[in-house]
């Protein structure tokens, strides 16, 4: 009887325990079918193939992931995330140079009144805050993707070693900090690290922010992104709007402007227009020419979780004698499944 009560009270202590934790398994299986191209001036002529493709990750990229969260008392919650990338269209991992595991995100960390703290491979502060205005919800289809990035390398999204502060919100003001450690230090050289911190005010339509990102890409040079960005919800159309500086030491710095609107066209469907320009100097501030580009995005909610889309996105490089050699396009339709 005393063995019997016994394990019962064991039992109870663990349906307790349960109780109090979580942990949930979620994704997106996103896949498109559509047609690429990309020329590039050759012997004088723009040449290139168009492509008819079955590819991954048209409107968000394809994942699946473990959430959990555990009360441990007190308004203090102990949280982590597992979630890997993978690609729909082959069944792959998304990483496929370094096969990581859990190559979109990997960390634990703890909640509170102060904020919270995360440990391990994340989301930089200054992508959280890209990410927030980057055209409204035109995001793989964004001019951004082919038009930012063509003469300064684009920014790390996501960092390894990572330690993240996300302050609670104060009247509508929260910030970000993130420091990833580079851990490749030797006897001659400092380890690359990566620094990045974002302050932002969000209340009722409004959003504005700025962010900052310096890459140690060796011991002499840094490369940095500096970012004004913000939205404005009209309820008849929401419009987002930036201004971004990439510098790399030795190398030049890009001015790179965005902007979007998108609207509702029926109670399930919208629709996103974005344009991106970007204006390239070398290290002496000599003109390397300018890029710009265009997008068009739309999507029908079939339920809450399966989305249709279609979107188009175009482009063109020139050189500083206004020489055009490159130029692409992306026309695609695709379903995205959430759980």
């Amino acid at each position: 009887m005393k063995k019997t009560l016994v394990a019962l009270a064991a039992l109870a202590a663990v349906g307790t325990a349960s109780a109090q934790s979580t942990v949930t398994l979620y994704g997106v299986a996103d896949v498109w079918l559509g047609s690429t191209k990309t020329e590039t001036l050759t012997g004088g002529n723009l040449t290139g193939t168009r492509l008819t493709k079955l590819d991954s990750g048209g409107y968000n990229g394809s994942r699946f992931g473990l959430r959990g969260t555990e009360d441990l008392g007190g308004g203090l919650k102990a949280n982590f995330v597992l979630e890997q990338g993978i690609t729909v269209d082959d069944g792959k991992m998304a990483d496929t140079k370094d096969f990581r595991q859990f190559n979109r995100q990997a960390y634990v960390g703890f909640s509170g009144g102060f904020g919270e703290v995360r440990l391990g491979r994340q989301y930089t502060a200054y992508d959280t805050l890209r990410g927030a205005t980057n055209h409204s919800f035109d995001t793989a289809f964004a001019a951004t993707s082919s038009v930012w990035g063509k003469g300064i390398a684009d920014y790390t999204s996501r960092v390894d070693n990572q330690i993240t502060y996300i302050s609670p919100d104060f009247s509508g003001f929260s910030g970000a900090l993130t420091y990833g450690l580079g851990e490749n230090k030797t006897a001659t050289t400092s380890a690359t690290d990566t620094t990045a911190v974002h302050l932002k005010y969000a209340a009722g339509p409004l959003l504005v922010g700025v962010a900052y990102q310096q890459q140690e890409i060796s011991n002499t040079v840094d490369r940095t992104h500096t970012l004004l960005a913000g939205s404005y919800d009209f309820g008849m159309a929401k419009v987002t709007a930036g201004f971004n500086r990439a510098k790399e030491d030795g190398v030049g710095k890009d001015n790179e402007y965005q902007l979007g609107v998108d609207f509702p066209v029926a109670a399930n469907a919208r629709i996103a227009l974005g344009y991106a320009y970007a204006k390239k100097k070398n290290a002496a501030g000599a003109s390397l020419g300018k890029t710009d580009g265009y997008s068009l995005t739309g999507y029908y909610d079939l339920s809450k979780r399966t989305r249709l889309y279609a979107g188009l996105r175009n482009y063109q490089d020139k050189n500083a004698a206004g020489v055009k050699t490159e130029k692409g396009n992306l026309y695609a339709i695709g379903v995205r499944h959430s759980f």
